[in-house]
């Protein structure tokens, strides 16, 4: 008994640790937005455009870093085999070769020159097979979007779209709610070329912008805000920054998962048995 207490208490215990951990993203616009991601001690560089296409479209950044790595491995094994390197890497003591010695080098060119061209032609033929073969061997992917329009119809495209929009945005709203910012500084300096223009967009901004900084600071943990909203009647053009360090914790992103599974489910059943009382 006391055995088992002392399992249950250290995976408490672990389980508590990990979802302590957590990452800090630090946001940066000046020109161009810069992004870090610091776990701990180690610190990497990220770009934010490629993560976002990585998580919408899994599937195809996976089939271009596989293709990319065979590019890669093939071009790395035809340069190693490559006859002309080989006479590259003795091109310098060739003067100093006797002519048996030479004719002997011109023919063993020659052998690996022809071998190469044969292995070519033959996985040439072996890669027109392959696109010969007849696409029927291939299954065919089901598709649940088309299964469910021919089940449900517009109605039940409708539904799922409806459920994945309120699962997205109680996501949302829980990430936002949990996100611990560090700071946040935002500094907008309004230009252009007439003081009427930049006096009237300043005015514009100055409407949309408090109102949303008051939401920000009353719904979001932030430690620190700081801002620098100002005319510049002497600028050409409007100027930004922006800069954001905010924390995510392992607890966080579990929370966020299992809320956005529970409303998904929620919803998911609450359809199906509204449906059922209409049929």
């Amino acid at each position: 008994m006391k055995a088992l207490l002392i399992i249950f208490a250290v995976l408490a215990v672990l389980i508590i640790a990990i979802c302590s951990l957590s990452a800090t993203i630090t946001l940066v616009y000046d020109k161009g937005w810069q992004t870090k991601l610091q776990i701990l001690f180690i610190e990497k560089d990220i770009v934010l455009s490629e993560v976002l296409s990585f998580l919408l479209f899994p599937d195809k950044k996976g089939k271009e870093a596989a293709e990319k790595k065979n590019n890669e491995k093939v071009e790395q094994s035809s340069n190693e085999s490559n006859p002309e390197n080989m006479v590259d890497s003795v091109d310098n003591s060739v003067e100093n070769l006797t002519p048996e010695e030479f004719e002997k080098l011109v023919k063993s060119y020659e052998n690996a020159k022809d071998t190469d061209n044969s292995s070519t032609e033959e996985t040439n033929e072996t890669v027109d097979e392959n696109k010969q073969q007849p696409a029927e061997n291939k299954p065919a992917k089901s598709n649940p979007l088309k299964k469910l329009w021919d089940n449900e119809g517009v109605l039940g495209i409708l539904e799922l779209l409806t459920n994945v929009l309120d699962t997205a945005n109680s996501a949302i709203l829980t990430l936002i709610r949990g996100l611990h910012i560090y700071s946040l500084y935002v500094m907008i300096i309004v230009g252009g070329w007439d003081a009427a223009d930049i006096g009237e967009k300043y005015g514009d901004l100055c409407r949309y912008y408090y109102p949303l900084k008051g939401i920000l600071l009353n719904q979001l943990k932030i430690d620190e805000y700081d801002d620098y909203i100002q005319p510049d009647f002497l600028a050409e053009v409007n100027e930004y920054e922006f800069q954001l360090i905010a924390s995510i914790s392992v607890g966080l992103l579990l929370k966020v998962g299992i809320k956005a599974v529970s409303v998904f489910l929620k919803n998911f059943f609450a359809a199906k048995k509204q449906s059922k009382k209409v049929k």
